[in-house]
């Protein structure tokens, strides 16, 4: 179905976020901290059908990744998620002003539920907001 970037430093979380999306279909690449995260989704060939981010990274933080990838028309087209359990007040908002597509809570989702949320927005893509 989707190739899928997922940043994500957490082991246990990678391991089970990837069984759900290969078990859905997809191929996944799991990158544990903001720097490789960044170099392997800039350098991917093809690009990725969507992009994963959790917020808090080693080396580079997801809203840092989030806003270089907006900087490059490249990625105009591809879908960014944020999947964290952050509740900093304002992160939501700032988040998708910034241009991601779909901000989630772990803790609010089951990665059944993730699943079904990332494979609908590769199916519809990204819908730019004016």
């Amino acid at each position: 179905m989707g190739r899928i970037y997922f940043a994500e430093d957490d082991e246990y979380l990678t391991r089970v976020y990837e069984r759900a999306f290969r078990f859905a279909g997809h191929e996944i690449e799991i990158l544990q901290d903001g720097a490789k995260a960044l170099d392997a989704i800039s350098k991917a060939d093809p690009l990725p059908s969507v992009v994963i981010l959790d917020i808090l990274l080693p080396v580079m933080s997801g809203f840092d990744i989030l806003t270089v990838l907006r900087k490059d028309p490249r990625f105009d087209g591809v879908p960014i998620a944020i999947l964290t359990n952050s509740f900093v007040e304002g992160d939501r908002e700032k988040f998708l002003s910034s241009g991601a597509d779909i901000y989630m809570v772990k803790i609010e989702n089951e990665p059944k539920d993730v699943v079904e949320k990332i494979s609908a927005l590769i199916k519809i893509g990204r819908v730019k907001r004016s």
